[in-house]
């Protein structure tokens, strides 16, 4: 099948949509499919590969490298409507998702989209949220929705949701995938060398953006509690956000006087993460705008226990008393689990083997296989 992925999110961007699209892509063309992916073009980024079109672009979000591609008449929209696609599948809902739907229509083809990101909980982006409301977003992914073919859902959490919104077109429950092997390594030191840190520190680490909606004032300020408690662990923040929000989280810190303990590590490349969670002794996330959380994953296939705030994105990839710990909404109480989890080893351990154990659910050559059977049944 010649299969088009138009996504709204792509390599170099360090996000979950951009990692499970360069996932899936490339599992599927290992199973003998012809995938291409159409996103934004890059400035001064070096690609070789005929299977990926980039169409011009604008800076949307420099802090994020987020860049939104044009409509305007290029010659890549013109090779693109030479393909005889035979299925199109949109990720992330913006410009080059609406594209492919365009496209899809044109040619009469089945249109497939993933629906990576709960709008609802991103209105503050516009206009500080004083126009789109949450609902707004929920009326809009539902005509969307209800004008495409099949809509993927990353967990059955989400297929509920947009039941909810009152979606009626078939929904597939299809987890994102990640290469599994990618992240069974032996080597570390690789991040504690960076940031100068002792071997024998424990890291409670996070990774993902610095944004309102990641709850990481929730996360820093547990860790005052942690760090009361456990002189010798730190946190660890994996990623970047903006400046705006990263100096008020630093603002956070100085009033917090945990300056000392936590870290600001950066972004890494695809290369390099797979060493960065090798090196954490916790993994805690308290995001509620997840569909399914790509760093959860990644964290677990580290052999990275997780304690998370309990949400309807995480059923069935973090499971409490087992791999990780789901907490309530309160600091308390997460900073409880957190210490649980540092001061008993053994636990630590156990929950270490049944989360790379539970990684093997949401491998790439999985969800491949699955993404390839729903193609087979539209097409």
């Amino acid at each position: 099948m010649k299969i088009g992925f138009f996504t709204d999110g792509y390599l170099p961007q360090l996000n979950g949509v951009a990692t499970s699209v360069d996932n899936s892509s490339k599992a599927l063309r290992k199973r003998g499919q012809e995938v291409y992916v159409i996103a934004a073009k890059y400035p001064n980024l070096k690609e070789n590969d005929k299977y990926t079109i980039r169409l011009n672009s604008i800076s949307l979000i420099k802090e994020w490298n987020l860049r939104v591609a044009t409509h305007l008449p290029e010659k890549a929209l013109y090779n693109i409507s030479k393909i005889d696609f035979d299925v199109i599948h949109g990720h992330a809902g913006g410009p080059v998702t609406f594209l492919g739907f365009e496209y899809a229509k044109l040619k009469k083809v089945p249109y497939v989209f993933t629906y990576h990101t709960l709008f609802k909980k991103y209105t503050h982006y516009v206009l500080r949220g004083m126009v789109i409301k949450p609902r707004v977003a929920e009326i809009a992914s539902r005509i969307f929705c209800n004008h495409c073919d099949y809509i993927v859902a990353p967990t059955q959490g989400i297929k509920k949701e947009l039941i909810s919104y009152g979606v009626t077109k078939p929904i597939a429950v299809i987890p994102s995938g990640i290469d599994v092997k990618k992240f069974d390594i032996q080597e570390k030191g690789f991040l504690k060398k960076k940031l100068g840190l002792r071997q024998n520190q424990k890291i409670v680490l996070y990774v993902g953006r610095f944004a309102k909606e990641k709850s990481i004032d929730f996360l820093i300020n547990s860790f005052a509690i942690i760090a009361k408690e456990d002189k010798d662990c730190v946190f660890v923040f994996v990623g970047e956000g903006t400046e705006k929000e990263k100096k008020h989280l630093k603002e956070l810190i100085k009033k917090l006087k945990l300056e000392k303990r936590i870290y600001f590590a950066g972004a890494f490349s695809q290369d390099d993460i797979a060493k960065v969670y090798n090196d954490g002794y916790i993994f805690v996330f308290a995001s509620d705008s997840e569909t399914q959380g790509m760093v959860i994953l990644e964290s677990i296939a580290s052999g990275l226990p997780v304690v998370a705030v309990s949400d309807k994105a995480l059923e069935g990839v973090v499971r409490s008393g087992e791999n990780g710990i789901l907490t309530k909404r309160d600091i308390d109480d997460f900073a409880k689990q957190v210490l649980i989890m540092l001061s008993k080893p053994e636990l630590r351990e156990k929950f270490s083997e049944n989360a790379k154990e539970a990684a093997k659910n949401f491998s790439v050559e999985k969800n491949a296989a699955e993404l390839e059977k729903l193609y087979l049944s539209l097409v």
